[in-house]
């Protein structure tokens, strides 16, 4: 009985080792593989790197234009909302002067004067209809340029959120690696936080770049 008890226990400490001795090497390949790739593949934790992935190919869609514009032309916005002031007063000056004319030519008496008269009227009518159809066309452009500006804003913020996921995950990696003490693991661990900084930065940089376009396309905002 005691010879079974002992024999058990001798293969249940096999068992433990062989299993420790695996998964050290598992874990030594997952870092040897990391070290030779880049971005998400450089993460030797598979939930990490996981999680890297489905967030890196959303950063991909909403920072690259695949889901709409990134950017917005600055002082677009301003000039045309001063296009349309300028048009709206023309066109109540041509409102004035056609009343003046109007005006005018009930007060003349020179039939020659008259005549001089109607035909300044028949021009202003024209460059009030001609005014009227700027007002339209302004006011289209200013619609336009408001969805745009509305749309660019929200794909931006969808992006930074996600390149932000990203970059925490990188941050998470670096904690973790910072935190290996195996002599074996060290040498990968070493190189891995290097690359780690290096994407953080990389990440901040672009986040604050995306930040300023931001900050313009809510200058611009309606």
């Amino acid at each position: 009985m005691i010879n079974s008890q002992r024999k058990n226990l001798t293969v249940a400490i096999a068992v433990f080792l062989f299993s420790a001795s695996g998964a050290s090497a598992n874990k030594l390949d997952d870092f040897k593989n990391a070290e030779g790739n880049s971005g998400c593949k450089a993460i030797p934790y598979s939930d990490l790197q996981r999680d890297c992935e489905g967030q890196q190919q959303y950063v991909h869609e909403w920072c690259d234009g695949g889901h709409g514009p990134v950017s917005v032309d600055k002082g677009v916005s301003g000039k045309l909302k001063q296009d349309l002031e300028n048009e709206k007063k023309k066109y109540e000056e041509l409102r004035s002067k056609k009343s003046d004319l109007k005006s005018a030519i009930d007060r003349s008496s020179n039939e020659q004067e008259k005549t001089d008269l109607k035909n300044k009227l028949e021009v202003t009518d024209k460059d009030i209809y001609n005014s009227e159809k700027a007002i339209d066309s302004i006011k289209d452009a200013l619609d336009k340029r408001e969805d745009l500006v509305d749309k660019t804003i929200y794909t931006i913020e969808k992006c930074i959120d996600y390149r932000q996921a990203v970059m925490n995950i990188f941050a998470n990696a670096l904690d973790k690696v910072r935190n290996e003490n195996e002599d074996e693991i060290q040498p990968f661990a070493r190189t891995l936080r290097d690359k780690y900084e290096e994407s953080k930065r990389g990440h901040e940089i672009a986040i604050t770049d995306k930040k300023n376009a931001l900050s313009t396309c809510k200058s611009e905002e309606l």
